[in-house]
C-alpha cells in the first residue's frame, strides 16, 4: 500500500495541468460558437481558409456568403472564424500617412522604379 501512494501523487500532478487546458479549451470553443450564432444577415466575415464574404441568407448551421464579385456560395457556420468590420470606401482612398501618397498616376505604391538612364547596361561604352 504504501509503494502505491506515490504513483497516485505522480498520476496526479501529470492530469491536474490537462484538466485545466481542456477547461480553457472549451471556453474558447463556447466563444467562438457564441460569436458565429450572433452573426446575421449583412455581416461581413472571413473564414478560417481566408475567404472574406457577406452574409446574404442564413440557415440553422448553414450561410450563403456573397464575394465582392457577386457570386454566393454555400459554407458551414462552423467555418466562420470571426466577423469583419467593413472598410467604406472613403478610408479605403484616404491616405493615413503623407508619406503614402501617390505622386505619380499609374505607379505601385511601395515599389520603387529605377530610371532608365541609370541602368548599367545604358552607361557601357559600346
Amino acid at each position: 500500500m504504501n509503494s502505491l501512494l506515490p504513483l497516485l501523487l505522480i498520476f496526479a500532478v501529470m492530469m491536474l495541468p490537462l484538466l485545466f487546458m481542456s477547461s480553457r479549451q472549451k471556453k474558447a470553443q463556447q466563444k467562438q460558437r457564441e460569436l458565429v450564432n450572433q452573426l446575421g444577415v449583412g455581416d461581413e466575415v472571413r473564414t478560417h481558409s481566408g475567404f472574406y464574404g457577406l452574409i446574404v441568407e442564413t440557415y440553422e448551421d448553414v450561410v450563403i456568403l456573397e464575394s465582392e464579385d457577386g457570386s454566393q456560395t454555400k459554407w458551414a457556420r462552423q467555418a466562420i472564424a470571426m466577423g469583419v468590420d467593413p472598410v467604406s470606401a472613403e478610408e479605403a482612398s484616404t491616405p493615413q500617412d503623407e508619406n503614402d501618397s501617390v505622386s505619380d498616376e499609374g505607379s505601385i505604391p511601395g515599389v520603387t522604379v529605377a530610371e532608365e538612364s541609370t541602368r548599367p547596361e545604358d552607361s557601357r561604352d559600346r
